[in-house]
């Protein structure tokens, strides 16, 4: 049986679709990537891209949406991206059946064992266990957490709201962070400040002024240039991902390897592979050690998290018809 479907990865930031045909095997027909804020509607969004990979005709079998935001219903309202998606209103303007909603980083781990090894860049070699927990964390226009259990084609992946958890300082910089946070929001969490608004942010605090025009990557060009206060950022930046990376070895044991997706890590690789990250990482106390032996990577593969949602798709797929 031939079965069209689309699966999408959607951010706050860019969206990747695939258009895909099953039959024996998984053929991608077309892909594409988007800028989310150029479209007012996912709706909009599929007709276009449908339209540009020539399929008018073809007929969706299978919808595969990775969402970010907590998915518990038919309707969700995305996080960091002014859309509702509700499956009602893709069947009627799609003439699909099979709509599968998941947490975007959901996706992002059903998508890592899918990754090369040449897309992983080690942080913390660890001591690797096959088939064990994986966890798969990301800063990028949010904070991304989701978790996996099971031996690959055959794991199951849950998502979380662990970008939204208190931050906690840890030094007295970050202590002074937390009050200078405090001033700006009633409930401070990591995604405050691991997130692209979240390095603008600590550019902000590291300036002691809200300079105009700064974004994220701006923030970056300019440490990379040697600008103090721009490295204090980054610096700071990196600091609080390890310890909030450390934080998830911690709670989920993850010995299968933490694997850092996203936008940001990526593009800051240097930084990461700092001095500054591995040491905040570490930083556990009496559980360093167990800190140590968990596997930390770097996921070079922005992929990761349309290839997931295809994966669920296919999977769903092979078990209705074996």
């Amino acid at each position: 049986m031939r079965t069209h479907i689309i699966a999408a990865d959607i951010g706050g930031t860019k969206t990747r679709l695939v258009f895909a045909r099953l039959q024996h095997d998984v053929e991608i027909l077309y892909e594409a990537r988007y800028q989310s804020s150029d479209f007012d509607s996912l709706d909009a969004m599929l007709v276009y891209f449908i339209a540009a990979a020539g399929q008018q005709g073809a007929g969706i079998d299978v919808l595969s949406l990775a969402l970010p935001g907590a998915v518990e219903d038919d309707s969700v309202r995305l996080t960091n991206l002014p859309w509702v998606v509700s499956k009602t209103e893709l069947a009627q303007c799609f003439g699909t059946e099979q709509i599968y909603f998941m947490n975007d980083f959901q996706a992002a781990a059903l998508g890592v064992d899918q990754v090369d090894r040449d897309d992983l860049v080690v942080l913390n070699p660890g001591m690797h266990s096959k088939d064990a927990t994986r966890a798969v964390i990301g800063a990028g226009t949010g904070l991304g957490l989701a978790w996996l259990q099971g031996a690959v084609a055959h794991a199951t992946a849950w998502s979380t709201e662990g970008g939204h958890i208190d931050f906690a300082p840890v030094n007295p910089q970050q202590i002074e962070l937390l009050e200078f946070m405090l001033q700006r929001h009633a409930h401070v969490s990591f995604e405050r400040l691991l997130s692209g608004s979240g390095l603008v942010t600590l550019y902000e605090f590291c300036s002691r002024q809200s300079p105009e025009e700064v974004d994220a990557a701006r923030v970056q060009a300019e440490a990379d240039a040697g600008n103090p206060v721009a490295r204090e950022a980054m610096r700071l930046f990196v600091q609080i991902y390890g310890s909030y990376t450390g934080n998830i070895a911690l709670l989920f044991k993850p010995e299968g390897g933490i694997y850092i997706s996203g936008g940001i890590a990526a593009k800051i690789i240097r930084w990461m592979q700092s001095d500054d990250f591995i040491a905040a990482y570490l930083a556990k106390g009496r559980m360093e050690a167990l800190a140590k032996k968990i596997p930390v990577y770097v996921v070079s593969d922005d992929r990761v998290g349309v290839n997931g949602a295809l994966s669920h798709a296919v999977q769903r797929q092979q078990a209705t018809y074996s």
